[in-house]
């Protein structure tokens, strides 16, 4: 099946309670995934919990402690396979301990992965962290297993007033187009983006994506892929014509 960004919900930004509303975006159809992408300003683990076990983690809760403490940040990332039913719905996304440090988020839907089972691909999200204030964003190198997926690069950083660029360093197989950039306007600043495109299984080598941010910062970058459903014909043939086969049993 081909793989198709279906949009994104608003930033939703707190920094006043343990809660943070998500909305998913509208269009969302039976079988789409949804990806919640979580930040919160804290040097210190302060768990996510996702609403409830329809959501799996593809990255738990990890830290980032930044060389500016203003931009120390703790970063996770969710996926639940949606419903229609799910479209402009509110997700309640929470942390632990209410610490008065900004948390955001945004839920993001894509169409054509697989349909049964979790999409993730059985290759492990990886992720580069930099403490020290940069402009570009680094993802590792990433080898996806098989042969039909979409890779994804989600960028946590550590300040707002970032521009993203449209294109990645050795930006082939995959392809990507950014999906979003998205910046707080509430409390210690942050921006959280995307960008993706579809990969034949090829390995990926390390990438950088440059965020023009008026303020260079510490930030986290994290790749992974999801597979995508077969398209038809894709199947394996259940015989070769010229595999040896048994005779017939006389009669």
């Amino acid at each position: 099946m081909t793989y198709a960004y279906v949009g994104n919900g608003a930033l939703a930004v707190n920094n006043t309670t343990v809660t943070l509303p998500v909305v998913a975006p509208a269009g969302v159809n039976d079988d789409d995934i949804l990806l919640c992408q979580l930040i919160n300003k804290s040097v210190t683990a302060n768990a996510f919990t996702p609403p409830d076990s329809s959501w799996a983690v593809v990255i738990a809760t990890e830290v980032n402690d930044c060389t500016t403490a203003a931009d120390d940040h703790q970063y996770g990332l969710y996926w639940r396979r949606a419903k229609a039913t799910d479209s402009g719905a509110t997700f309640n996304f929470t942390k632990a301990t209410d610490d008065n440090l900004l948390m955001a988020g945004v839920i993001s839907a894509h169409r054509g992965c697989r349909k049964s089972g979790s999409p993730l691909n059985t290759t492990a999200a990886a992720r580069t962290e930099t403490a020290g204030a940069a402009d570009n964003v680094t993802f590792p190198a990433y080898d996806p297993a098989g042969t039909n997926c979409v890779a994804l690069f989600m960028a946590y950083y550590g300040q707002d007033v970032t521009t993203f660029a449209a294109a990645m360093s050795g930006d082939t197989n995959p392809d990507c187009t950014t999906r979003y950039d998205l910046e707080s306007s509430t409390g210690n600043d942050c921006s959280l983006a995307c960008t993706s495109g579809t990969n034949d299984g090829t390995s990926i080598a390390s990438r950088t994506w440059a965020s023009a941010a008026t303020t260079d910062s510490g930030n986290t970058g994290v790749v992974f892929a999801m597979d995508l459903e077969p398209i038809a014909g894709d199947a394996p043939i259940p015989y070769e014509p010229n595999q040896q086969r048994l005779p017939l049993c006389a009669q």
